[in-house]
């Protein structure tokens, strides 16, 4: 399985992953190590110290492969559980506006039937001792 190097910046350098790795103490021991140790880059032996590491390349050297990538495991996991808590807040936004839409059809039902009442009670000739006039 390879080792997963997470870097905030668009690439790093061959002697950052290194001394990242604690593979050398310092920057300086990168072209002696390099010089020293078979290191392939994507399949290719590489042994410049500066050479540009972009996410998704892979780095072999003594057994161990490591993978450049723009987000460690954990910050994957936590984007993949943001994501799940906004489709669950998406969706129920969606049934509460559901749910609204249909209280507002409802009231506005009961609205038009109270309205058809008073205007039947308005049409009603007046009855009683007060319209005898």
């Amino acid at each position: 399985m390879a080792e997963r190097v997470a870097i905030k910046t668009a690439y790093i350098t061959l002697a950052q992953l290194l001394k990242m790795e604690n593979i050398i103490a310092s920057g300086g021991q990168a072209k002696a190590f390099l010089a020293e140790q078979s290191v392939l880059l994507n399949g290719e032996e590489e042994n410049r110290r500066g050479k540009k590491l972009y996410p998704g390349d892979q780095v072999d050297f003594q057994g161990t492969r490591y993978l450049i990538d723009n987000q460690s495991a954990e910050e994957e996991a936590e984007e993949a559980e943001k994501q799940a808590i906004l489709a669950r807040f998406a969706a129920s936004q969606k049934q509460a506006a559901h749910k609204e839409k249909k209280r507002q059809t409802a009231m506005s039902r009961q609205q038009r039937a109270n309205k058809k009442a008073v205007q039947r009670s308005s049409n009603q000739k007046p009855s009683g001792p007060g319209s005898w006039n």
